[in-house]
């Protein structure tokens, strides 16, 4: 039995995936709610790789006792982990799909954001007062979402399901404390989807590996399912995996 897997990135949710999942149908794919954000709970813990993993093995099967095996996808922060699981399970994971990695060093990346994101991750008191208040004045972004971002309307909502102690957690114990030198160990199991407008990842360092890129893609994939979708399943096609094998519901 195999299964699709989709994990979401910093301040996403399972809703990021609505349109890439219909293109896998057929597949049956599972996108998840990262702890700390989407609708999964939002413990105080330091969202670590290693709060993510666990949260992750509570939910999926990596225990060896079945014959399941996993296709990974992840997006930013998800394709971290994503790496993460298929170095940790090798056997149960057949490959890993990494969209938007690998990260900048952290200087790099800072330099990367815009000014919000940047104070942000720095943990300026009115980016940590702005975060914890959001509540006040979120409502004031939904008629856009409405208007002017229709189709992606969901993933732009659930961008506010998050507390300020899973984002910043995340940034600084999750994403600035990646160690990207670990993907040699797993080389063969790993392809990297990059945008060409992505200016968060390292190209260079990506070259290393088998990767694609997107022309038109910046760091998001919205409206780049189909494209996406394609890389994927002709991988997917060269596993020779079939349809009828992932047709049971976790």
């Amino acid at each position: 039995m195999h299964r699709i897997i989709f994990i979401h990135g910093l301040l996403g949710s399972k809703s990021n995936f609505t349109y890439l999942e219909k293109e896998f149908h057929e597949y049956n794919p599972l996108s998840l709610d990262l702890i700390g954000f989407g609708d999964a709970n939002k413990p105080k813990i330091k969202y670590d790789t290693n709060d993510f993993t666990r949260y992750l093995e509570q939910k999926l099967d990596f225990s060896g006792r079945t014959d399941c095996k996993y296709i990974l996808v992840g997006h930013s922060m998800g394709a971290l982990l994503a790496k993460e699981l298929t170095i940790k399970y090798p056997e149960q994971v057949m490959k890993s799909f990494l969209v938007s990695y690998p990260f900048l060093e952290k200087e790099g990346a800072l330099r990367a954001y815009n000014y919000f994101d940047r104070k942000y991750a720095m943990g300026t008191w009115w980016t940590k007062m702005l975060c914890q208040t959001e509540i006040l004045y979120k409502w004031m972004f939904y008629p856009y979402f409405y208007l002017f971002r229709y189709k992606y309307r969901r993933s732009y909502m659930d961008a506010f399901k998050h507390s300020y102690h899973s984002a910043h957690g995340a940034i600084n114990n999750t994403i600035f404390s990646d160690n990207r030198e670990n993907m040699n160990a797993v080389a063969d199991k790993i392809i990297l989807i990059n945008g060409a407008k992505d200016r968060s990842v390292d190209t260079t360092f990506a070259s290393r590996f088998r990767n694609y890129r997107i022309a038109e893609m910046g760091h998001a994939f919205f409206n780049h399912e189909r494209e996406l979708a394609e890389i994927i399943m002709s991988n997917i096609k060269s596993l020779g995996l079939k349809k009828s094998g992932i047709n049971e519901k976790l």
